[in-house]
């Protein structure tokens, strides 16, 4: 019902909000404006989007192979692994969202996964992870959860995690591509970026039909960044993202330059910058019975 009305209301809304709000109108022809530029040349084309031989350098990488594991460990959810372009051996850590809404969540499971955590003591996939800050709350709450049913779930180790949001719009280019390369070279810290992924790879269809021009300007996107890697062919870095959503088969790259753009680009229900943010395995100790 509500995707039947949606149409409808959407031109209404949007028309309210620009002629009522100043920060929104300003920001949303600047949304309108790069996701246009990025419809005309979107990431998807260009030479290095999924180019064999760099994923194979990238799955050479430690910060890339963190997400292989090569325990064999079961997963509850392995029919929803992806393997794409692995070449590291081993089952993978990481996962597709089940449906629509749900990156945020498959983006935590990759994480903790792959930080060691017990995948038989992960929750499954759910939607409401959304924003940066309720993400940060919850991949937290899992790990003190665990921790907490430690004795029953019959495990002898405990995790703990920080989180560090770095906010698109407080830092410039050069910091940005800093904080991934310093933080990718750490192996007790992931990446998880939060992103306007239509920034990356345009509208998805004509944009003159209000879902398609929804989803273009307030797509956000979760997923986890693999790797960085310079290249000689490109001017920019290239950086490594592992796409949740099945669409886009996995692994690809986008230049970091872009990723800063689609990362900087504000979520125009709430008036706030995408962000990466940093999960960081704090502390893993034995538990004396």
């Amino acid at each position: 019902m509500f995707r039947a009305v949606l149409p409808l209301l959407a031109p209404l809304y949007l028309t309210y909000k620009s002629l009522t709000d100043r920060y929104f109108r300003s920001t949303l022809f600047q949304t309108y404006a790069l996701v246009s530029r990025a419809t005309l040349c979107p990431e998807s084309s260009a030479w290095y989007f999924q180019d064999e031989s760099l994923l194979s350098k990238l799955w050479k990488l430690p910060s890339a192979l963190v997400y292989v594991n090569n325990n064999n460990e079961s997963s509850s959810s392995s029919s929803n692994d992806n393997n794409n372009n692995n070449n590291g051996g081993g089952e993978p850590h990481l996962e597709y969202q089940l449906r629509e809404g749900y990156c945020g969540s498959a983006t935590q499971r990759c994480i903790l996964k792959s930080l060691g955590y017990p995948h038989d003591g992960i929750p499954p996939q759910h939607s409401g992870e959304t924003k940066p800050l309720p993400w940060c709350e919850h991949i937290i709450s899992m790990v003190t959860n665990y921790n907490n049913n430690n004795n029953i779930n019959n495990n002898n180790k405990k995790y703990r995690v920080t989180t560090e949001i770095i906010d698109g719009g407080s830092v410039s280019y050069q910091e940005f591509v800093s904080t991934l390369r310093n933080n990718l070279n750490n192996p007790d810290v992931r990446i998880a970026c939060n992103f306007l992924r239509p920034a990356l790879m345009g509208f998805n269809g004509w944009r003159i039909f209000p879902m398609n021009f929804l989803m273009g300007v307030f797509g956000g996107h979760f997923s986890p960044i693999l790797g960085i890697l310079d290249d000689a062919s490109t001017e920019e870095p290239l950086v490594a993202v592992f796409d949740t959503n099945d669409k886009y088969d996995g692994t690809y790259f986008v230049s970091a330059e872009r990723l800063y753009e689609a990362v900087r680009a504000v979520d125009l229900s709430a008036h706030k910058h995408r962000a990466l943010i940093l999960v960081t395995k704090e502390q893993e100790r034995e538990i004396i019975a």
